[in-house]
């Protein structure tokens, strides 16, 4: 029951050997994962910053659409009034008549000019 045992210099350095090759296979295994995560997650990733990017473009194209829809109406609201004006022109100029057309047109005109 008393056997001794001897352990060599050499049985040492496979042992110490052995568990610096087992360290370096686990870290290699590690990297592998990491990487296969990483290349996993990399087109979500740039799929999140491409629509980022493409929800504040329409942001701002939203922004535009609305500045350029009221800038719209308040073109159309002069082209109306210029065009009251020339039909009261036209027809006092037919028919020499329409005085209070004329002047109506001419006052909603000023009114139209001052208030803008």
């Amino acid at each position: 029951m008393n056997i001794p045992i001897t352990i060599t210099f050499g049985q040492i350095c496979t042992g110490f050997l052995a568990i610096c090759a087992g360290i370096a296979a686990i870290g290699a295994a590690t990297s592998w994962i990491i990487k296969a995560v990483n290349a996993a997650k990399a087109p979500g990733k740039i799929q999140d910053e491409r629509i980022e990017a493409l929800e504040k473009k329409v942001a701002d194209l939203e922004g535009y659409s609305k500045s350029d829809k009221s800038r719209l109406e308040e073109i159309e609201d002069g082209n109306r009034m210029t065009q009251r004006a020339l039909l009261a022109l036209l027809s006092h100029g037919i028919d020499g008549n329409n005085r209070e057309e004329m002047v109506k047109a001419k006052n909603e005109l000023t009114t139209y000019l001052i208030e803008k």
